[in-house]
């Protein structure tokens, strides 16, 4: 496999030479064993550098009531067909929206995949708050999985007269607009490398989810790093950067225990 090929340790490996171990506290402990690529050497992004940017965004998605969790499994009671045996968790592949709570697995991806699955949660939850206008794009993801895919594509022609893998592209990218626009204001400056990356982690997720739904119950985090290390090294001059998308939101509970999302000064349930 492409990841195994490539991966040079795990992230405690090189934690050593760290003047304040961040890695030991609850907050970041799992990141200890984010994995790291031969690829990441082109970033010249220290270990510190890393939880910096990452402890930027955590921190600034938490004044607007998001939190960050990194965990490998999902306790709910969604999704049931992912669960094995008798467990009542789930294993969390990659990452996912829970709540106000972006729950990413640490163990599978590397750094610019978490700080961008971050980002691409986010972008969707900012989406998810006008429901009726992405419920045709959204609503075959909350599907068991594998799907007849062949059969979803011209339900969603029928129904709406679109092209279905289009207008999810373009959902795709409008999410990230959001997030680039976000992690900014969090003080993150994107690099070429950084715009390069974003655009990687767009078409990689892109190409993984038509796998995903038509062979497997669940995402796997292996075949997504694979996906994404082989379009690093093959796309180089295909991309451009992406424009931020403004965007100004706050979650907060109602009295019913719901989450009310202030969106632009407008109110979304």
């Amino acid at each position: 496999m492409i990841i195994e090929e490539n991966k040079v340790g795990d992230t405690y490996s090189f934690h050593k030479s760290l003047i304040q171990d961040i890695l030991n506290t609850p907050r970041f402990y799992e990141l200890k064993f984010m994995p790291v690529y031969e690829y990441e050497a082109e970033l010249n992004i220290s270990i510190e550098e890393k939880l910096d940017i990452l402890k930027r965004v955590i921190d600034y998605l938490e004044t607007k009531n998001i939190h960050v969790t990194f965990t490998d499994r999902i306790m709910d009671e969604n999704k049931i067909w992912e669960r094995t045996g008798n467990n009542e968790w789930r294993y969390l592949p990659i990452a996912e929206l829970q709540g106000n709570n972006i729950c990413i697995n640490p163990r599978n991806i590397d750094f610019l995949s978490i700080f961008l699955s971050i980002g691409h949660i986010y972008g969707h939850l900012v989406q998810r708050m006008e429901e009726e206008k992405y419920a045709p794009i959204t609503d075959f993801l909350d599907l068991p999985k594998p799907l007849d895919l062949d059969y979803v594509l011209k339900e969603y022609k029928w129904k709406y007269g679109g092209d279905y893998k289009k207008d999810f592209l373009e959902f795709e990218i409008e999410a990230f607009r959001y997030a680039k626009y976000t992690f900014m204001q969090a003080g993150i400056t994107f690099t070429p490398e950084m715009d390069y990356a974003m655009n990687v982690y767009i078409e990689s997720d892109f190409n993984e989810l038509w796998k995903w739904v038509t062979t497997s119950p669940q995402k796997s985090g292996n075949t997504f790093m694979d996906e994404f290390i082989k379009n690093w090294g093959n796309n180089k001059e295909k991309y451009i950067a992406l424009q931020p998308k403004e965007i100004n939101i706050k979650v907060k509970p109602n009295r019913e225990g719901s989450l009310i999302v202030i969106r632009d000064e407008h109110l979304y349930k």
